[in-house]
């Protein structure tokens, strides 16, 4: 049974019930050892701890129950209130009415969730808190990031517990090199949480500030913005990518190509797709097959275009 499903039981069932539950569910708090996590969880006059595979124990049997161990750490219970037990011995504070583990996505860090008077908050991987329990809910993002909701607001705390970016906007995007965007009553702003800069747009969408222009969307129409928020190429493109190495694919009446800085057509629109220009050359799809052209018109065809599928860029916005 996954470990918040133990102490949800933990909650809803009087103490004799639960004791009685655990000794059914789980053989090895009736005296049998049970191995996860290369500890094996034991039990001694009624009180869980671990051992090492050697049988030398590292956490002492003190707990009312255990849960097992994920990514280093085990929930415990003891008077009551819930922690966790690290498996180099030491603890976090045993404080909280419930905790459960959670698979992070930032280099393999668990969440360790806790639970004070409905409230949510997150401990690092040694036992700090660096939430404090005070959110309706927490949520994992990106590169170490945390997303807070408080009053229905989102916000970003960082793998340090600092709050980054305030739980005032309607929605938060996913973090991507220390950028997100951000949605308020109705509006799109791009975010560096680097410098702790939030640029509000009153576009529905906003992509990524690549070599110093963004796209934006509104309408279903796209233009560019520079970093002050000026619109620098109007919103007539049915469609626009990032720009690189000075040009950005660009689509008119169904057809695309490839644009400037200054909004001059560099590349025809005349290729059913055009992706990103890169080593002096744009990947385009004409007819079914997949090639490059270079400023001057040049194209160049590859022939096996199916094998090569799979290094056609996937656009998202």
């Amino acid at each position: 049974m996954p470990d918040f499903l133990l102490f949800l039981v933990a909650q809803l069932l009087p103490m004799k019930k639960y004791h009685l539950f655990l000794c059914l569910l789980f053989p090895a708090f009736a005296g049998k050892a049970q191995t996860s996590d290369n500890l094996v969880k034991i039990s001694r006059d009624g009180k869980y701890g671990f051992s090492n595979a050697a049988g030398q124990e590292v956490i002492a049997p003190v707990y009312d129950s255990a849960g097992d161990f994920r990514y280093g750490a085990a929930p415990v219970r003891q008077k009551g209130r819930f922690g966790f037990v690290f498996a180099n011995g030491k603890k976090s504070s045993l404080k909280y009415d419930s905790v459960w583990i959670r698979k992070g996505t930032y280099d393999h860090q668990p969440l360790l969730l806790t639970l004070l008077k409905g409230k949510k908050g997150l401990l690092d991987s040694t036992g700090k808190e660096i939430i404090k329990p005070m959110y309706e809910d927490l949520r994992d993002n990106k590169e170490g990031y945390t997303l807070v909701v408080l009053n229905g607001q989102y916000g970003l705390v960082n793998a340090k517990g600092k709050m980054v970016l305030k739980p005032v906007y309607d929605n938060v995007g996913l973090v991507a090199n220390d950028n997100t965007v951000v949605y308020l009553d109705g509006k799109c702003g791009r975010v560096d949480l680097v410098k702790g800069k939030v640029l509000m747009t009153p576009y529905e969408k906003v992509g990524a500030f690549i070599e110093g222009l963004a796209w934006v969307r509104q309408d279903k129409k796209y233009g560019f913005i520079n970093t002050k928020g000026e619109l620098v190429i109007p919103i007539v493109y049915d469609w626009a990518g990032n720009f690189n190495e000075g040009l950005a694919a660009a689509a008119s009446g169904g057809k695309y190509g490839f644009i400037d800085r200054n909004n001059q057509v560099v590349i025809p629109q005349k290729y059913d797709q055009s992706f990103v220009y890169k080593d002096g050359k744009g990947m385009v799809r004409l007819n079914g097959q997949i090639g490059y052209v270079d400023r001057s018109g040049k194209e160049t065809w590859l022939q096996n275009t199916q094998v090569l599928e799979s290094s056609v860029p996937i656009r998202r916005n």
